[in-house]
């Protein structure tokens, strides 16, 4: 009877660059806090378990990478003043501590994933013998890392609740070198073989899973030198697509096929919509008309307001100016008044260029109030100087008068006594009745205040 031979399934082991600034991203996924988790079971979540390393590793790695920072420039600031190098010793004081590791672009550590088919797993009939394979699978993990990268391992954990059960484990290739001299701790990935050489490293995870039942994966780069040898096409390179890439190309294709067929109702709908168009364009033509003649007919108001408060403020500059018009104060308000002696016909027309603008008829009484205000008490002020310089006058020309009585018979000197009694008597009244009308004024002023 034919026997159809067992597939034979592959360990997987790839490599990842890592920077100190990475843990605490990393972290967050390991903790399903963050990161993709599109490819989680949270249900599954709380079977994951350390393998290696205690729960704090992430803040001991970074204080130990920190303190590597400070032992070298230690050592460096030791240096430099012991060979009196004044200069680059100020240089590296403002400098101040520098990474521990060469320029990279992957980065000073290296995060490794074990891993296998999911099939391979789940291949055995039971639960329990499932368990069994994935313990056994963590075990030979365990030891192969201990075995090649010791003390550097500073975490491993196993991951099961995506969809093949997985190893993550972190390498912080810790290294003291000599350096101009002085010893120098770094964080160095090539001081171990297996990063080096990646076909070495999967050479030896085949050989350590082996007694699992795994095999190595493809040896591409032996493929390729054989094809090269006999000049052949190499096979394709495989690129490795993280899990997190893969979920981003797989949305994006989901979504471009969801724009083609957005795409494809939306020209559906484009001829009624053009239609739409075309009538709203003939309702906007028609508001846009509608608009115009009403923004006219504002304008044609407008213009004609001004006009109306133009011509009123102009009549009652007319009305003051003829005479017909005066302007009083009550309480403080302007108050327009027809004057008794004003033309009948005048005020008829004046009132008839007022009536149509209440607003230019207030505005000229506030302007104008103001105005006369001004003139009114110019004028009060003029007439008190020139009764009191008339009243000067007339002062010095009785005591002149007396000067040249005094020099007269006594018959002349008594004349001229009853003269000066009698214009003495009428000056004063004349002065009282100047100095009564500015009294009233004021009064009248108080009163209306």
């Amino acid at each position: 009877m034919f026997h159809q031979p067992s597939p034979k399934f592959a360990v997987v082991c790839r490599y990842q660059g890592l920077f100190p600034a990475d843990i605490a991203g990393y972290e967050k996924h390991r903790t399903r806090n963050g990161g993709d988790l599109g490819h989680v079971d949270p249900s599954r979540s709380h079977l994951n378990r350390p393998v290696i390393g205690e729960a704090d590793w992430a803040a001991r790695t970074i204080a130990m990478i920190e303190d590597m920072k400070a032992e070298n420039f230690a050592d460096e600031i030791e240096t430099l003043t012991r060979r009196r190098r004044k200069k680059q010793l100020k240089e590296r004081m403002v400098e101040g501590p520098r990474d521990p590791w060469r320029a990279t672009r992957h980065g000073p550590m290296r995060e490794v994933i074990l891993t296998a088919n999911r099939d391979w797993f789940d291949a055995l009939p039971t639960p329990a013998s499932r368990e069994a394979r994935a313990q056994a699978f963590e075990d030979a993990a365990k030891d192969w890392l201990l075995e090649n990268f010791g003390e550097d391992v500073v975490h491993a954990r196993a991951d099961l609740d995506e969809q093949a059960f997985h190893i993550h484990a972190v390498i912080v290739p810790k290294v003291q070198v000599d350096l101009n001299g002085t010893k120098r701790w770094m964080l160095q990935p090539s001081k171990h073989d297996l990063i080096k050489n990646y076909e070495a490293a999967q050479d030896s995870v085949g050989h350590n899973f082996a007694p699992l039942g795994l095999v190595r994966g493809e040896q591409r780069a032996a493929a390729v030198r054989k094809a090269r040898q006999n000049r052949d096409e190499p096979p394709a390179y495989r690129r490795h697509v993280r899990t997190v890439d893969w979920r981003k190309a797989q949305e994006a294709s989901i979504a471009e096929t969801r724009s083609d067929l957005d795409n494809r109702a939306n020209a559906l709908a484009d001829d009624e919509a053009k239609l739409e168009h075309r009538q709203d364009a003939v309702t906007a033509r028609e508001d846009a008309i509608a608009l115009r003649e009403g923004a006219t007919a504002d304008r044609e108001r407008v213009a004609e307001t001004k006009e109306q408060d133009a011509d009123a403020v102009l009549a009652i500059a007319q009305g003051v100016a003829a005479g017909a018009f005066d302007i009083d104060d009550n309480a403080g308000a302007p108050v327009l008044v027809e004057t008794p002696a004003a033309n009948p016909r005048l005020l008829a027309k004046l009132r008839a260029r007022m009536a149509p603008s209440s607003s230019g008829r207030g505005r000229a009484l506030h302007v104008f109030s103001k105005a006369l205000a001004r003139l009114r008490k110019q004028a009060r002020n003029e007439a008190k100087a020139i009764v009191a310089r008339d009243t000067v006058e007339i002062q010095s020309a009785d005591k002149k008068i007396v000067e040249i009585a005094a020099r007269l018979p006594d018959a002349d000197r008594r004349s001229i006594g009853k003269i000066r009694t009698s214009l003495t008597a009428r000056i004063m009244a004349l002065t009282g009745r100047a100095e009564d009308r500015e009294n009233r004024s004021k009064d009248d002023k108080g009163e209306r205040s």
